[in-house]
């Protein structure tokens, strides 16, 4: 197989699938959690100079200077909370692989917090996190790393506790600069915490969805984005991941049913409020609905309210009450697992048959394993290597909707 990050979502998609057939027995599903997480997180973690990015991250670790240098730079390459964090970790002595191992290791620490919390269907919401964002885990370390802080900080929302959530915000925006839309929109949840939920709001997303998806808005509104008052490198970004878009994109299947779903699931409860999970959910399908036509953009913003949205469904989904009062409600929910396993199953055979036309096989597997017949800077630059063409060859020949 060309592709590593393709069977980590094959698996996935297995424990998904056995989720499903193990819906009368929630107690094993929550027995069999522990192991999901562990067989994920170990084919996660094992990974050694693995993907395009390295060609950027690995030299900039490599040679990054102490904490009181990346402190007092003007400009160190990045953000300066991933910049501080490099340093501290090279300053132990500890190795590019290492590096991306603590990431990692946090990251599903913060999955793990959120997801235990769910009474039932805990594989099936892991599932769906690491196949919509096994991207961001295996390649995007600085993201990674706000996304991993941003979910601790609504879970301390979420225990009130607020000076801590106050500093994983400021941790998030420090990691990369994406991380300010989201901690952003947060403080609108300020307003809406404990007032009444209302289906009519995924209704009118819904509406606006199908519109987005009729009309060519992304030639009228690309244009106002270097109009907004933000800083200059936040402006070039946007235009960067505007540069790409589509009309039509496959997940627009998705999105619509998760949005069908709630409106019809929460008009059959109209004495629910407000939570922090609920909001975040809430405000995660209102970024995918308005960003739909850049998905380039897209991509790289929905990834902070995944966890939350699939959180909130699986949740929603699961109140035996209103699957009751819901017609078809066992039908309805069993069918949208298997269109989002099914949707899935497509997304890897169309990465693994992108992976293979590719010049550089640089979605090919590289583990720690490989230590047993070649040094680490042979594998170091080798993968470099295969990094460089792909950036050279490959890179925006790929722009094409999967995700």
């Amino acid at each position: 197989m060309e592709n590593y990050a393709i069977i980590i979502m094959l698996t996935a998609i297995g424990f998904g699938f056995m989720d499903l057939l193990t819906d009368r027995w929630p107690v094993l599903q929550r027995q069999l959690f522990p192991m999901v997480t562990f067989v994920l997180y170990f084919l996660c973690i094992i990974a050694y100079f693995y993907g395009p990015d390295i060609v950027t991250y690995v030299p900039y670790y490599e040679t990054i200077g102490s904490l009181s240098d990346v402190w007092n730079a003007q400009d160190n390459g990045f953000e300066m909370g991933y910049s501080l964090f490099c340093s501290g970790l090279q300053s132990l002595g500890l190795s590019y692989w290492w590096m991306t191992w603590v990431i990692k290791t946090l990251y599903f620490a913060a999955i793990v917090l959120l997801l235990r919390q769910l009474p039932r269907r805990q594989i099936f919401a892991l599932s769906c996190v690491v196949m919509t964002d096994i991207n961001l885990i295996m390649h995007e370390t600085r993201q990674c790393l706000a996304v991993t802080f941003f979910i601790f900080m609504i879970m301390l929302l979420q225990h009130r506790r607020y000076v801590w959530a106050v500093l994983c915000a400021v941790v998030t925006v420090s990691m990369h600069k994406s991380g300010f839309m989201p901690v952003g929109l947060t403080l609108c949840g300020i307003c809406m915490y404990r007032t009444r939920q209302y289906s009519a709001a995924y209704t009118l997303l819904t509406i606006v969805f199908l519109i987005l998806v009729a009309l060519p808005v992304q030639r009228i509104s690309a244009p106002l984005m270097a109009g907004l008052p933000l800083p200059e490198d936040y402006i070039s970004s946007l235009a960067h991941h505007l540069s790409v878009g589509l009309q039509f994109q496959t997940v627009a299947v998705i999105y619509l049913a998760i949005l069908m779903v709630f409106s019809l699931y929460l008009s059959y409860d109209s004495t629910r409020r407000y939570t922090w999970m609920a909001f975040m959910a809430l405000a995660g399908m209102a970024v995918i609905v308005l960003l739909y036509p850049y998905y380039f953009l897209l991509v790289r913003i929905r990834s902070y309210f995944v966890p939350f949205i699939v959180y909130y469904l699986v949740l929603v989904l699961s109140d035996a009450q209103r699957t009751r009062a819901v017609p078809y409600g066992q039908m309805i929910k069993q069918a949208l697992m298997l269109l989002v396993l099914f949707f899935y199953i497509h997304v890897a055979v169309s990465q693994e048959r992108g992976a293979r036309l590719l010049h550089s096989p640089v979605y090919r597997a590289s583990t720690v394993f490989e230590l047993k017949n070649a040094s680490s800077q042979q594998i170091r630059n080798r993968q470099m290597q295969v990094a460089y063409e792909y950036w050279q060859k490959d890179y925006m020949q790929r722009a094409k909707s999967t995700l």
